[in-house]
């Protein structure tokens, strides 16, 4: 059963030159960095128990079919043989698969599978192989290879943890025919042999497996950085940097589905002052610089985490502002607009000394469901229309002058 690795955000701490690192060198010990490590055990730990669960029911199922095998080569050891396999074997085995439940270390995991198929199967075969009088002892010991193959290709036990069950695998074999008289030096040549090279070949399907499983999680979590790559872009502004009309109409979505019972939301609509005689005097390559500037002082002046700016369209930003107040709003809109005019970025269009301004309005509201984002953005576009026809460069409505405009069981607070 192959490892499913899920679909998940980017790991925190991973970073993508890292990643790429660990794909380019190709992992050869099968090892990631620390990070990469947790992460990969983190997100296959649950896949890889349930796994081992099933693959261990289905291995006990085997084990004790070979009862039939006991009773047809050593009846006369049958009844110690059933005792083994049911009694103790079975019993053990099925507290260990138990144990999976509460998701181990990967350690722990990884030394309950390998030790339980050597020492529960291939030692209770070497037992059962060592007690019998019959002469038939070849299928005891050729047994111990489906062990073998049991933990290393069924369980997929992981490799370094493999290499050391196999090579204990190999020693009970090897022990087992050289207690039984009855096996001529050559034969336990030719056997340990042929086990041997069961081993290598187990060991190598081993590594390889390990490996793809490895590299298909590093391969998944490129594609997630590129899918989130992508995804920036595409909610983006290319030339600001700043989120873009299609990110806003999601964050209008997100904000309107929270809205019942909500915070307080603020929004500020920003508008770059008399900036098409900008544009038609200093070219649009100024004005994209210009553009550049006010949409890094604006994102400098807001909270990282909490609130969020876009751009409206041409010169016009937006920001929301969230678990703000009215008199908050006005107050950090105050102070993008003089960050703005201590820039001091010239305006070509204007006499000399003129630097480019900005007008701000604001609105603010506690959203319900007859209270909608889309209604506090036309309160705030409102405001912005009032301090372009006041003069410009200038916050509306300005404190503590604050209209109370009335709406259904809320008030919008604006200025009309």
């Amino acid at each position: 059963m192959m490892e499913r690795v899920t679909d998940e955000p980017i790991p925190t701490g991973i970073e993508r030159a890292t990643l790429e690192r660990e794909i380019a060198g190709g992992f050869p010990l099968l090892k990631f960095t620390r990070q990469l490590e947790t992460a990969f055990e983190q997100e296959v730990m649950g896949d890889r128990c349930r796994q081992l669960v099933f693959g261990g029911l289905f291995g006990i199922l085997l084990y004790d079919l070979f009862l039939i095998t006991d009773w047809l080569i050593s009846p006369e050891t049958f009844t110690t043989a059933l005792w083994v396999r049911l009694g103790v074997v079975t019993p053990i085995a099925l507290l260990l698969i138990a144990s999976l439940y509460l998701n181990p270390t990967v350690g722990v995991r990884e030394f309950l599978v390998a030790a339980g198929g050597v020492v529960l199967g291939a030692g209770s075969l070497l037992y059962l192989m060592l007690i019998s009088r019959s002469v038939q002892h070849d299928a005891q010991h050729q047994a111990i290879i489906l062990i073998l193959l049991f933990v290393t290709m069924v369980q997929r036990v992981r490799f370094w943890w493999g290499m050391a069950a196999c090579l204990a695998c190999f020693a009970i074999h090897a022990i087992g025919l050289a207690l039984m008289p009855a096996y001529s030096f050559e034969f336990r040549i030719s056997a340990n042999t042929v086990f041997a090279c069961a081993v290598v070949l187990t060991l190598f399907a081993s590594y390889v497996l390990e490996r793809e499983t490895r590299m298909n999680y590093l391969l998944s979590l490129r594609g997630r950085f590129q899918r989130r790559d992508l995804d920036m872009k595409s909610h983006r502004d290319p030339l600001t940097g700043l989120r873009n009309r299609r990110s806003l109409d999601e964050a209008i979505e997100t904000c309107d589905q929270a809205s019942v019972g909500g915070e307080e939301l603020a929004v500020v609509l920003l508008d770059i002052d008399h900036f098409k005689s900008f544009n038609d005097t200093a070219g649009h390559q100024a004005g994209d610089v210009c553009l550049k500037r006010v949409a890094g002082i604006i994102q400098s002046e807001l909270r990282d985490y909490s609130d969020d700016v876009f751009r409206f369209g041409g010169e016009e930003f937006i920001v929301i502002l969230r678990g703000i107040n009215m008199p908050m709003a006005v107050r950090i809109s105050e102070r993008i607009r003089c960050a703005v005019q201590d820039a001091s970025i010239p305006h070509p269009a204007l006499p000399t000394g003129e630097v480019v301004t900005v007008s701000l309005g604001v609105a603010s509201a506690f959203l319900s469901r007859e209270i909608r984002v889309g209604l506090v953005i036309s309160a705030a576009d409102a405001a912005l229309y009032s301090a372009k026809r006041n003069g410009r460069n200038q916050v509306a409505p300005r404190l503590p002058i604050a209209e109370i405009v009335e709406m259904p069981d809320r008030k919008v607070r604006a200025l009309s």
